[in-house]
């Protein structure tokens, strides 16, 4: 009923978006490549490994999400 679909980059950075079996594998990958892109250019790699929403503020994340949360068919 779900799928997990999974990025990780070569420099290490990933993500993981869960969707039903509906929502388009493309949509999620270009969400998932969108947020590690804008992620590695606000946030500096040192922090990656020990960093937490504590500590590191990536304020775009909650847009994102938004906005790819729910998908409608273009003929809908």
């Amino acid at each position: 009923e779900y799928l997990c679909h999974v990025y990780v980059r070569g420099d290490g950075l990933a993500g993981v978006v869960i969707a039903d079996s509906e929502y388009p594998q493309r949509v999620c990958f270009t969400l998932l490549d969108k947020v590690l892109d804008e992620f590695s250019r606000q946030v500096s790699k040192v922090e990656w490994p020990s960093g937490s929403p504590a500590t590191i503020g990536y304020a775009a994340l909650d847009g994102y999400l938004s906005k790819y949360q729910v998908w409608r068919h273009p003929a809908a």
